[in-house]
């Protein structure tokens, strides 16, 4: 006896949206690729965050040790205290703050690849920058 097929929603990397219709046994290998995929940008994110702190730790700071580690311990948990913040951001706006500021991208650059309005934009960032700062702010 045939299976019955599931319609499943699937979001495609450009933002758009198909119904398929699977077997449980897909829509569930679906799923799992999906968590898997999540996960690893998750790491990947986490990854890049204390990329740039660990880089700090050069010859020259070796040799010059003007912080004691009070001073490192309090920036290890700005750190953590930031990376929070960003969790608290919808995919979204951590994905338009990253192509903003991390990659340098401006706002109509950014409005082109999302195919929105440049406002949209600025406005999800600004949002995305007032979320971070009420946070921290705590």
């Amino acid at each position: 006896m045939e299976e019955p097929l599931i319609t499943v929603i699937y979001k495609l990397a450009d933002g758009k949206r198909i119904k398929l219709e699977v077997t449980s046994e897909i829509r569930d290998s679906l799923e799992q690729s999906d968590r898997q995929i999540r996960s690893q940008r998750r790491q990947d994110r986490r990854y890049l965050m204390y990329a740039g702190f660990i880089a700090e730790f050069d010859d020259r700071t070796i040799k010059e040790p003007q912080e004691d580690i009070a001073d490192l311990l309090i920036r290890l948990d700005s750190y953590h205290r930031l990376y929070a913040a960003l969790e608290k951001l919808s995919e979204i706006q951590r994905r338009r703050l990253e192509m903003r500021y991390f990659d340098g991208l401006t706002y109509r650059m950014i409005a082109e690849i999302e195919n929105v309005s440049h406002n949209a934009i600025k406005k999800s960032v600004a949002q995305a920058i007032g979320i971070i700062s009420k946070y921290l702010s705590n």
